[in-house]
């Protein structure tokens, strides 16, 4: 059983067996539909200038808040990678979607985007994966020191916000993305939940090793797209040799002179990618 309370006329929150979600709808009724995953520490909110132009070409968008992050609570759901395939799979089922969306995940909600798919490949016409984490990329010290159990708890409680403000000039070289940034990050760290859920991605998620996800759903043959600044410092764009020997070098475009959020510096070129992708036209 599932219910959705309006906050306004276009936030909600929907309730479900493993918790509440904090979702955004928006564009024509009968629109393909487009839902949106954030990666692990920025809220909904990141993809605010890629909705516009999406919605302008005709699409109806549906973003929402993982789990401790954003306005979605913690209490009541779980955090491992697999929670948050469920709590996909229950926005889906509680909105009533039923025809096939498409998926768009950036950096760790790639990964999301890419095992939801694998498991319920059904539901999802095409895929987008901007900056995907989990292709040849390592552990730095600091997150291995993060994974250990007790260690961990003690660094993200003391030393998250530093961390997360000091990674800022990696998004971009732009002063305006950057302070996008960290008005987005101000606004996340003060989210119940948010160091626990964050530790979580770090812990459960394939963040260095999803070569195989990857491997597993270009075997599925869903229509795949990726997106990367060349000037990505957050997912260094090293990656892109493993992902075009997995899914072919058509697959790939590289905005030039471009930072991790892409849709953020360049969103309407970016919408016209994703637009010629989803409506079949590359």
């Amino acid at each position: 059983m599932t219910t959705s309370t309006a906050i306004d006329s276009k936030y909600f929150f929907l309730t479900h067996s493993t918790g509440k979600t904090h979702y955004y709808r928006v564009g024509p009724e009968n629109g393909p539909i487009v839902v949106m995953v954030s990666g692990a520490t920025l809220p909904m909110a990141v993809w605010k200038p890629l909705v516009t132009p999406l919605v302008d070409s005709g699409f109806q968008i549906v973003l929402y808040d993982l789990p401790g992050r954003g306005h979605t609570p913690l209490e009541g759901q779980g955090v491992s990678f697999q929670a948050h395939l469920d709590q996909l799979h229950s926005l889906i089922d509680g909105l009533e979607i039923r025809q096939p969306i498409h998926l768009i995940g950036l950096a760790s909600g790639a990964l999301i985007v890419a095992a939801y798919t694998e498991k319920y490949r059904a539901q999802v016409s095409h895929i987008c994966l901007i900056a995907p984490d989990g292709a040849s990329t390592h552990f730095t010290f600091k997150e291995r020191m993060l994974s250990t159990p007790i260690l961990g708890k003690f660094l993200i409680k003391f030393t998250a916000k530093r961390t997360l403000f000091a990674r800022v000039p990696r998004y971009s070289r732009r002063e305006d993305i950057q302070n996008y940034v960290r008005n987005l990050l101000d606004f996340s760290i003060r989210c119940p939940g948010f160091n626990e859920a964050v530790l979580a991605t770090i812990r459960t998620f394939p963040l260095h090793h999803g070569e195989g996800l990857y491997q597993r759903l270009a075997k599925l043959q869903v229509p795949t797209s990726i997106i990367w600044g060349s000037d990505d410092y957050i997912t260094p764009p090293d990656a892109t040799d493993s992902l075009l020997a997995i899914f072919g070098e058509d697959a790939l475009h590289t905005l030039q002179n471009v930072g991790h959020l892409p849709f953020a510096e360049d969103p309407l070129t970016v919408a016209t990618i994703i637009e010629n992708h989803f409506r079949g036209t590359y």
